[in-house]
């Protein structure tokens, strides 16, 4: 068990991704709506924005304002 767990990988830091990943990540969010498949077209691990959503207060306003814009227009 200890072993295993010694060997488990930590999901990578939001740095990892590149300014295009994160562009992409941006366009693919506005288009679609939906954090996981933007953060997947981007190349992206979900687990990284996740992460970054609950460090990071101005990029999770960001991300909601992206993902609910159309539902919040008139």
């Amino acid at each position: 068990m200890n072993r295993a767990t010694a060997t488990r990988s930590a999901p990578e830091p939001g740095a990892a991704a590149t300014d295009a990943q994160w562009t992409a990540f941006y366009e693919h969010l506005a288009a679609l709506g939906v954090l996981r498949q933007a953060a997947l077209a981007a190349g992206i691990r979900p687990e990284t924005v996740y992460d970054r959503r609950r460090s990071d207060t101005d990029f999770a306003k960001q991300t909601d304002h992206l993902r609910l814009r159309d539902k919040l227009a008139p």
